[in-house]
């Protein structure tokens, strides 16, 4: 399936120098050293007015910075400079000359050479090049522009340069290459080549003083060129830099990357590095959120411009300021630890929140995958425990995949009742999601986001998922091929671990093994798919499955089979799209699988904890419409005020061209091959209606499937030696069921 935006956000690279800052100290009470002095975030008011929206910021060669903003409904644009303080507007004709009805600034930089220079796309989607020439500007004609590819597209530019001759750089995020271009004919000199960002729409560069600094070809660090010879200067060592970055070159040897990990000055040529700002507590790291610029106004002092993609697939956005402060303590005076098994982009988005409203308090956010390849989710799982169990570890713990119920019955969790009662002051929040989790009037831990699993197709299969019993009586007469299409063993078996859960494992954590033989041999009557062997013409193909929760099962839209169903877990309005399309299309309606809410980001508080009030504070954030207003595709909000406003973002009738993905329609080769295209579908964002009406369902749900991860991957481990034929299915569920009893036991 090939799958193309209709419109991009255009990311790309804008000035900044360096200019790292050293520490003082002063003494405490104790009269001990404290180190002082650390860059602080605050956020900067935008001057547009309603309707305007933000395009691109720029430095303006140590005169502060210029934003220019965009009207929505003229196409109209405007500057604004900014300096440090505050904005003042000026003319920006020379932009509104050259881009006209349907074109789109994407860019504006500041040569080396002085000048004023941006690119833009016209109502054709072709990149022109223009120069500022008084209150007009000169087009740069580069042949190279204007020449499509085999698929009939014009080349995208993911950022440009100017270097003090006049010389144009532009890069191409597809190749990795930048290319020098001449200033007078538009030719090009030569090309430097830089890691591949297939998919993305910007690439880190910078050029400066005839030198050209790039992420390197492996994604091991950064390579600078000499422009002239196209030589290679020196590589930098910087394994650790994200994909969505910015460069810098600065006065010397060193350089800035702003990405999603923060802000950091690098010595060139080496492998020495310094975080000036954390992206993890900054507005760097919030989620659905992009770097568009950052400008260096003077030392110690840089602006960055962000959009920030709503609920609804609409951007936003936001301007933060760095500064320097040197009374500013360089470690915040509390800290509080947060604790899950995997990283959580809502949780990041809760830290990265409290943090700009609590700056003296740090946070540590340490997960079980966070020293890859040093250990199993099993080993994490200890250590936790053994943190646990001595009356320490951290003060908030996501208790996703860990065996929540048995540190209830240790006593590990703190009664988080009250938390709730004052969160419920704020917000109304869910209270079919809430009740579950009451246990003899105290609640230990809550849910903060939910999925909501659904069954989707025709006919009447659904019906002999409502047990694990009915399942196994219908599939005696059945074949899988009849009721899911495009399955295979594995991913059956998490379904049948999801939706029976607690049928095979029972509240004492006994399972049951006479069922799970039975569902195993269940299963065991799938025929897995290999590769080429799908014959029907459908919309979502094989390929096109990249799985993000246990419950995606089965293939969308086969027009040959039109009664079969899948399995797909909602966690977002986006991931509306694709299943709400089918639906749309064929007439269909979705049902809920047994009642059944699958809890996300579920929060507990360590009953030993020293910082309890911080605790419950960062529970009540995680809870709050602020950071739940924010679809983040891990799950719909408890907050009650929160999913309305989801809802209120979304049109009943989305515009196809503001956020629709084109996908061809195919049919597949029965032989390994390409396959044929047939045309065409135009996926929107889901009608306000579905969203609606997927909340009412969401708000009869009162199942929650909250598995201990180590129990599951046993059960899935011991599945695979019955389904390769290494034990009979009684055999591999004993044996499931001995290795669960000695893992509760430790």
């Amino acid at each position: 399936m090939k799958v193309k935006r209709m419109i991009a956000i255009l990311f790309a690279v804008s000035l900044l120098t360096t200019g790292a800052a050293g520490c003082s100290a002063k003494k405490d009470g104790d009269g001990k050293k404290e180190a002082m002095g650390r860059y602080v975030e605050k956020q900067v008011e935008l001057p547009f007015k309603e309707d305007e929206e933000a395009a691109t910021l720029t430095e303006d060669g140590g005169k502060g910075a210029v934003l220019y903003s965009r009207n929505k409904e003229d196409g109209t644009y405007k500057a604004y400079r900014y300096d440090g303080g505050k904005f003042k507007e000026e003319d920006a004709s020379w932009l509104n000359s050259a881009i006209g009805a349907g074109g789109t600034l994407s860019k504006a930089v500041k040569g080396e050479d002085g000048n004023l220079y941006a690119f833009y796309g016209d109502e054709n989607a072709m990149v022109h090049v223009i120069r500022k020439d008084g209150g007009s500007s000169q087009e740069i004609e580069i042949p190279d522009l204007a020449v499509k590819d085999g698929n009939g597209i014009y080349p995208f530019i993911g950022g440009m340069r100017v270097d003090k001759e006049g010389n144009i750089f532009l890069a191409f995020p597809v190749n990795g290459e930048v290319v020098m271009y001449d200033k007078d004919t538009g030719g090009k000199i030569r090309s430097f080549q830089g890691n591949q960002f297939s998919g993305l729409l910007s690439m880190p560069m910078d050029v400066r003083d005839n030198k050209i600094l790039l992420a390197g070809a492996d994604g091991s660090g950064l390579v600078c060129y000499d422009t002239g010879s196209g030589e290679v200067k020196e590589e930098t060592e910087y394994a650790d830099m994200d994909v969505d970055g910015i460069l810098r070159l600065g006065d010397s040897d060193d350089c800035i990357l702003a990405d999603s990990k923060g802000l950091h000055h690098l010595t060139m040529g080496g492998s020495m590095s310094e975080d000036l700002v954390d992206g993890g507590t900054s507005a760097f790291g919030i989620p659905q959120t992009n770097i568009m610029d950052l400008a260096q106004i003077g030392k110690g002092d840089y602006t960055m411009l962000q959009s920030v993609q709503e609920t609804s697939g609409r951007s936003t956005y936001v301007m933060y300021r760095y500064v320097y402060d040197k009374k500013a303590k360089a470690k915040p005076s509390r800290t509080l630890r947060v604790y899950g098994l995997e990283e959580s982009a809502a949780v990041r988005q809760a830290i990265a929140k409290y943090q700009q409203k609590h700056p003296d308090v740090g946070i540590e956010y340490k997960t079980g995958n966070a020293g890859e390849g040093t250990g199993t989710k099993a080993d994490s799982i200890r250590a936790l425990n053994t943190e646990l169990l001595s009356g320490s570890g951290a003060d908030v713990i996501m208790l996703d995949g860990l065996p929540a119920d048995s540190y209830i019955e240790k006593g590990i969790l703190a009664d988080i009742s009250g938390v709730l009662n004052e969160a419920g002051k704020e917000s109304d929040l869910s209270d079919n999601i809430i009740k579950p989790y009451k246990k003899d009037g105290s609640i230990y831990q809550i849910p903060t986001r939910y999925g909501i699993p659904l069954l989707i197709g025709g006919g009447n299969a659904a019906e002999a998922f409502e047990s694990a019993d009915a399942l196994v009586d219908y599939m005696k007469d059945h074949a899988w091929d009849d009721v899911m299409d495009q399955v295979d063993k594995e991913s059956l078996m998490k379904l049948m671990l999801n939706m029976y859960y607690k049928d095979i494992v029972d509240k004492n954590k006994q399972i049951d093994t006479k069922l799970l033989a039975q569902l195993m041999e269940t299963v065991g009557k799938a025929e897995d798919n290999e590769e080429g062997s799908v014959t029907s013409i459908s919309t979502w193909g094989s390929d096109e499955g990249m799985t993000e929760s246990d419950w995606d099962v089965g293939k969308f839209g086969s027009f040959d089979k039109k009664d079969t169903l899948s399995s797909k877990e909602m966690k977002g309005i986006q991931g509306m799209m694709i299943p709400y399309h089918y639906l749309r299309r064929e007439g269909a309606s979705p049902s809920d699988v047994n009642g059944i809410f699958v809890p996300h980001d579920i929060a507990g508080i360590n009953k030993a904890t020293r910082n309890k009030e911080l605790a419950e504070d960062f529970v009540r954030m995680l809870l709050s419409e602020e950071v739940q207003s924010m679809d983040v595709e891990n799950g719909f909000p408890v907050n009650e005020q929160a999913m309305e406003a989801w809802i209120q973002s979304v049109e009943e009738t989305p515009d196809e061209e503001e956020g629709g993905i084109s996908v061809a329609v195919g049919k597949a080769s029965s032989d390994g091959g390409e396959g044929e295209v047939t045309g065409q579908e135009v996926i929107t964002f889901p009608h306000q209606s579905e969203v609606k009406s997927l909340a009412e369902i969401g708000k009869k749900l009162i199942v929650p499937v909250q598995k201990d991860d180590i129990i599951g991957e046993m059960i899935l481990d011991g599945a695979k030696t019955y389904f390769d034929g290494s034990r009979s299915a009684e055999e591999a569920a004993e044996d499931i069921a001995e290795k669960a009893d000695t893992y509760l036991a430790e």
